[in-house]
């Protein structure tokens, strides 16, 4: 795997063999580090390099390769090679040419590798994909602590210090991917405020119940629902997309026919009490009731002032923007998406829940779809889906139009995936099974 690829590589440089033959015979005489700044390694001399290191079979602790001039190619040989290195705790790449493949393949050996702790990859190309799978990694290390270092790399996802080190951003992935919400919780919230007044099954957007009813009943301690009701459950086992503009009747009704198996559930608690499976149990990530709502609404904004208890978008902190790497944790743990198609297809209609939808299909996550109404998609749904405003939509479509396949490709596989699910859908209900 290290050995340089006939073609594709160019001649490895006297400059660069003098460099390398030195560094090894300093591992020979038993020092642990090897600092190669500006070696005009290249990929032929990360190759030749790592064949030395191979063959002496050297307790390497310390790697710097900083302005080198290495790209994917010499990235995926490095992270391909640190399973037989062991004892490497620090790997410094900074100013190289390093993209998006290399830095997914150096966040996969990273997470299993036993000591790398710091990997610091300043001044690179890496862009959303490459920070996403560091971040995955961090997130599901069993030992946090770990330092790597995006800054000055065209990643859009994260901004300013979250950056300096993914850590922060990890370890709020890491926290989130833990927090669940039950039908146990929340059917006798929602029966109450029926009853109160406060709630129209046939109207109440899950938007206007966050706003309502979630946000003023977690004012005093400013935290998510579910911290808020300091309810224990297990670690979310399906994560839910839905649209905060649909029924919030629709979102319960979808995540109880996934819970119960019945295509028709009912949403009164107590008409579960005998099931034996107690899906009243079941867990969810769903993020109005999961996320902490309060950290990202800036309730100063009309006075024309900051929140600082507000994280804005790209912030470490922020969690309503890292919600497909907390689906991903949840894959992990042998668990899916549930997407949530309501009544009029709102969930269809929003780029931030097609986008959701996209990002499960292409990381070949576990997916599946529930519908109050069975219909199938169809068109350009870019072409009339909307968002939170004009900015948000316009970078959404963005990075939907740099994706596979383009716009084309981002609308086609998911109506295809909806499509897919509603032939299910209508077979079952033909036969007369169990949604």
């Amino acid at each position: 795997a290290s050995a340089p690829v006939a073609g594709r590589d160019p001649p490895c440089s006297g400059k660069a063999q003098a460099s390398i033959r030195s560094a090894l015979a300093g591992l020979k005489g038993g020092e642990p580090t090897v600092f190669l700044s500006n070696a005009d390694l290249g990929d032929a001399g990360v190759a030749a390099l790592l064949k030395g290191l191979a063959e002496g079979k050297f307790s390497l602790k310390v790697l710097n390769l900083t302005c080198n001039g290495i790209t994917d190619s010499g990235a995926i040989r490095l992270a391909e090679a640190l399973a037989g290195q062991a004892s490497l705790e620090t790997l410094v790449l900074a100013q190289n040419a390093i993209g998006d493949e290399g830095a997914s393949r150096l966040a996969k050996a990273m997470d299993v590798h036993p000591r790398l702790r710091i990997l610091a990859m300043e001044g690179n190309r890496v862009g959303d994909p490459g920070a996403s799978a560091l971040l995955t990694a961090l997130a599901s290390r069993r030992v946090a602590g770990a330092v790597v270092s995006l800054a000055a790399n065209p990643v859009q996802r994260l901004t300013g210090p979250a950056l300096d080190n993914l850590e922060a951003a990890a370890t709020t992935v890491r926290s989130l991917a833990g927090v669940g919400v039950t039908l146990r919780q929340l059917l006798p919230l929602y029966n109450q405020c029926i009853d109160e007044g406060l709630v129209d099954p046939w109207k109440t957007t899950t938007g206007e119940f966050i706003r309502n009813i979630v946000l003023p009943r977690t004012a005093k301690t400013g935290t998510s629902f579910v911290a808020a009701e300091s309810s224990k459950t297990g670690p979310p086992m399906t994560h839910v997309i839905h649209a905060w503009t649909g029924l919030f009747q629709d979102l319960l009704k979808c995540i109880a026919m996934h819970a119960s198996k019945f295509a028709e559930p009912s949403l009164k608690l107590e008409d579960y009490a005998l099931e034996a499976s107690m899906p009243q149990d079941k867990v969810y990530f769903v993020d109005g009731f999961c996320c902490n709502q309060h950290s990202a609404t800036n309730r100063l904004r009309s006075f024309g002032l900051s929140d600082s208890s507000a994280f804005p978008v790209g912030d470490a902190r922020c969690q309503i923007d890292k919600l497909d790497l907390v689906a991903e944790q949840i894959r992990r743990r042998g668990g899916g998406v549930l997407v949530a198609v309501d009544s009029k297809q709102c969930v269809l209609s929003r780029l931030a829940c097609l986008s959701e939808m996209r990002t499960a299909i292409l990381d070949g996550l576990p997916m599946e779809a529930n519908f109050i109404s069975i219909q199938e998609a169809h068109g350009s749904l870019t072409d009339r889906a909307e968002a939170c405003s004009e900015k948000a939509r316009h970078e959404l479509l963005e990075v939907a139009q740099v994706g596979p396949g383009g716009l084309e490709g981002f609308n086609r596989d998911i109506v295809d995936f909806i499509n897919a699910q509603v032939a299910i859908k209508w077979q079952k209900k033909v036969s007369g099974k169990r949604n």
